[in-house]
């Protein structure tokens, strides 16, 4: 590959990242808005489904009779169960707490994996990385300040495990990737969010949309998750994850302006503090990451 196709795939890799970035806030502003109207099992519902549609065409013209082919069907079972957790748990949080809140929380899955992949996937983590992620941790400690009263709540709870469960989700996928296309686990990963909230929503008798508007929104929220992925997978094909795993980070400050712009949310100076901690900690961590991969890649 020339240089000059290399640095236009790059270009277009974080671009396709930042735009990944804004389909996600976009997504988080859209379940806010409708929460209070509508069930979350029911816009879970929807949002599964409609990504249904896009995922089986890519994965028609990419793989043809190969489309629902799955070599490890245990890791399929775990990707799907922490990525429904990790989509429930924050969808469900933003009826509870502040967008600006669930968005830098979002961002601690650095540190959840950091301190996860050892027991998990045996990945070798050294204490200095360990060390980043406590500090990182602490930042969080001091968003939720457990010392004001009222802290502890179902947004708080739900907001924190959303990470968790999106880190124990990536760790599945790295390893899912060693077997299985990547369209093909999210084809059958939506079939079955959409399946299994489907169900939950029957047993439930949750009410479906009554106003065209909102049933408008969860289209919307749907196309624009199938976009997301899209975005995500072709980013990091295009260029490299180190690169790109930073440029996340513009969600934070996307994500309060949002919080204060559409839904008039106020941030404490403790809020900005524990922000910052988060941010430059998991940063350090990618870093540092990178640079061992690289040291790694040299030494082959």
């Amino acid at each position: 590959m020339s240089l000059i196709n290399k640095k236009s795939n790059t270009v277009m890799g974080i671009s396709l990242s930042i735009t990944e970035v804004i389909c996600t806030i976009t997504i988080a502003s859209l379940v806010k808005l409708i929460s209070p109207d509508l069930s979350v099992f029911m816009i879970l519902f929807f949002r599964y489904l409609f990504c249904v549609p896009i995922l089986l065409i890519t994965g028609l013209s990419q793989r043809k009779t190969d489309t629902f082919n799955i070599v490890s069907k245990s890791g399929l079972a775990i990707r799907t169960i922490t990525g429904l957790g990790s989509f429930g748990c924050l969808f469900a949080a933003l009826q509870f707490i502040d967008l600006s809140l669930m968005t830098t929380l979002f961002q601690t899955m650095p540190i959840f994996i950091t301190l996860l992949a050892p027991f998990l996937i045996k990945e070798v983590v050294g204490w200095f990385r360990r060390i980043i992620a406590m500090i990182g941790f602490l930042g969080v400690l001091i968003i939720l300040d457990p010392f004001s009263e009222n802290w502890f709540h179902y947004g708080v709870v739900l907001g924190v495990l959303s990470p968790i469960f999106g880190a124990l989700m990536t760790l599945s996928v790295r390893k899912l990737s060693e077997t299985d296309h990547p369209t093909t686990t999210a084809l059958w990963y939506n079939i079955f969010g959409a399946f299994v909230f489907l169900i939950i929503c029957i047993l439930n008798k949750v009410q479906w949309p009554q106003y065209n508007e909102i049933f408008i929104i969860l289209l919307v929220i749907g196309l624009i998750s199938s976009f997301q992925q899209i975005c995500l997978a072709y980013s990091l094909k295009l260029a490299p994850a180190s690169l790109l795993a930073p440029l996340r980070y513009i969600s934070v400050p996307i994500g309060i302006l949002s919080g204060v712009y559409f839904f008039n949310e106020e941030l404490s100076s403790t809020f900005f503090i524990g922000t910052s901690i988060i941010i430059i900690s998991s940063l350090i961590i990618i870093k540092r990451e990178s640079m061992i991969k690289e040291k790694h890649k040299n030494l082959a």
